[in-house]
């Protein structure tokens, strides 16, 4: 059982570093100016998933569109995607 803490912990602790590069790395091209100006910002990238989520409980999309298009919004928005 002890095993499984100890693993559980490194798992999040490799999520946790994999996080703070990303969000580094973003930093450094934001403060450098390479943003991308005209994409959308991560506010409207987050109404765009929030209205994903209600089109999925309303049963207006089904699975699979719900997945593509999260993966998207997730990508732009520089997450990692499943």
């Amino acid at each position: 059982m002890a095993g499984n803490t100890w693993e559980k912990r490194q798992r999040e602790k490799a999520r946790r570093e994999r996080k703070e590069l990303k969000r580094s790395k973003r930093d450094e091209k934001r403060e450098a100016g390479e943003e991308d100006v005209d994409g959308p910002t991560n506010e409207e990238l987050m109404e765009q998933f929030a209205a994903l989520n209600k089109e999925k409980a309303a049963g207006e999309i089904d699975e699979a569109a719900f997945q593509l298009r999260r993966n998207e919004i997730w990508l732009a928005m520089g997450l990692p995607v499943d």
